[in-house]
């Protein structure tokens, strides 16, 4: 097995997933007039996307795990490219959105399969760094994603927007038939996996996509009445859940902190990084007076810094263990909001504490993310691999989505009643979530440092005994 084109298949397809949920943003103004549609049915294009991909991912998960993830992974990258291509040939706003749906259910089955591939076929000292490159390939997507959008709307027509990213999906797909394993090579007493046989709960399935497609719609329209079926969705779930033999999720696995602690620092760490990723820009090109092109080199501080240190964080995650890592990542993050709040809502002069806020949450985004995931995977029992990586996969998005809706609302309360960009109080509209943020890491920082110290003890008694 070539470990690094298999790794080159499954990097390109994080890439490229989120590239394509970015490149369509500043076109959709444009698509409003193109189709003759108002603009809240365009917003799905982007909206429908996120939500498809968020509601399928565990199930994607699970489904790898009932008949292989290599298959799952692998067809939901021939879905992907297929309807890429597809949707360029749209005649109206309905056939794009159905196809971009179509879109997001097969980017939904690699992006629910890639890490239990990393988990199953890596060996255990190489998952920490193979996490932390498909983290960076992840950050790499969604930053380049919407600039590589402004270029071709500016130059290129709409149909480029789908088709730009195909020969990329081309070649992941050609790696990852050749190079992704057929078969599980860890099959316990030379018996093949038996997950195929336990029979799939298929309304708890359809109870968990309602939940959370109603919560991601809920947060992305600010609709009570989402919030409303999603917690009601819920609580029929977890019911119906606990009473099953063979459920669709392992709730009661939840109760293990290394696995819903992980997926909770999964969500925030992602809500926190997607709220100053979305609202930082409209400081930057208002108030602040950038133009687009030196925002956009000042916001490309976060990926690179990510890119560098997320590889580096999950190697010494296979020397060292994640919980170290996992510390500073979150505490580095905690000081990049600290900063950010600190921030005083002025002139360009305040550069060098943005560059220095978005630099520590780079850097503690990277140093967090693969010790965070490989943490969670090192508990995950092997037959429900598929389903915890879709449940990381899920975090991501989650986190995503409730970040963005946080940081676009500190937004519209920054400009209502503004009729001049360049009066804009981005900053202290932002300052209530940042300050909220950092009381919730603070609690991660405690409930992770008492965790340590109580390993690190437990760790001294058993040397002495020794």
């Amino acid at each position: 097995m070539n470990r690094f084109l298999m790794m080159t298949a499954l990097c390109l397809g994080a890439f490229v997933s989120h590239f394509t949920a970015g490149v369509i943003n500043v076109s959709l103004p444009q698509f409003a007039d193109l189709f003759n549609s108002d603009l809240s049915a365009v917003q799905w294009i982007t909206t429908g996307y996120l939500l498809v991909i968020a509601s399928l991912l565990p199930f994607m998960g699970k489904l790898g795990d009932r008949y292989s993830h290599r298959t799952i992974h692998n067809t939901g990258y021939v879905v992907f490219a297929l309807s890429s291509i597809l949707i360029a040939f749209s005649p109206n706003i309905m056939i794009l959105l159905i196809l971009r749906a179509v879109q997001a259910v097969g980017a939904s089955m690699f992006q629910a399969t890639n890490i239990a591939i990393i988990a199953l076929y890596l060996p255990k000292e190489q998952r920490g760094r193979a996490l932390g490159i498909v983290s960076t390939a992840v950050a790499l997507g969604a930053m380049s994603g919407p600039v590589a959008g402004g270029f071709i709307a500016e130059w290129l027509d709409w149909q480029w927007l789908f088709l730009v990213h195909v020969p990329v999906t081309l070649i992941a797909t050609l790696l990852a038939f050749r190079y992704i394993p057929a078969r599980r090579k860890d099959i316990l007493a030379g018996r093949e996996s038996v997950t195929g046989k336990v029979p799939l709960d298929r309304f708890g399935a359809i109870l968990f996509i309602i939940s959370i497609a109603s919560i991601v719609y809920a947060i992305s329209a600010a609709q009570l009445v989402g919030f409303i079926i999603a917690i009601a969705g819920f609580t029929a779930f977890l019911l119906w859940e606990l009473r099953q033999s063979s459920p669709f999720l392992p709730i009661r696995l939840f109760r293990i902190f290394s696995l819903s602690g992980g997926l909770i620092i999964s969500t925030m760490s992602f809500m926190m990084a997607n709220t100053v990723l979305v609202a930082l820009p409209f400081y930057l090109t208002g108030k602040a007076g950038f133009s687009p092109l030196i925002s956009g080199y000042i916001m490309a501080i976060y990926p690179i810094l990510l890119g560098v240190a997320g590889p580096i964080a999950g190697g010494w995650s296979d020397r060292y263990g994640s919980k170290r890592l996992m510390l500073l990542g979150i505490l580095g993050m905690a000081l990049s909001l600290l900063v950010l709040a600190l921030v005083p809502d002025q002139t360009q002069a305040n550069v060098l504490m943005l560059l220095g806020s978005l630099s520590l949450l780079g850097i503690g985004m990277g140093l967090l993310s693969a010790p965070n995931n490989s943490f969670i995977m090192q508990h995950a029992p092997k037959e429900h691999t598929g389903s915890i990586g879709g449940m990381i996969a899920l975090t991501r998005n989650l986190g995503m989505v409730i970040g963005a809706a946080l940081g676009l609302g500190a937004m519209k309360n920054a400009t209502a009643g503004s009729v001049d960009q360049e009066h804009i109080s981005l900053l202290a509209a932002l300052r209530p979530v940042l300050g909220g943020y950092i009381l919730i890491t603070v609690c991660i920082l405690v409930i992770l440092g008492l965790n340590l110290l109580q390993m690190t003890r437990r760790q001294q008694t058993v040397d002495r005994q020794l």
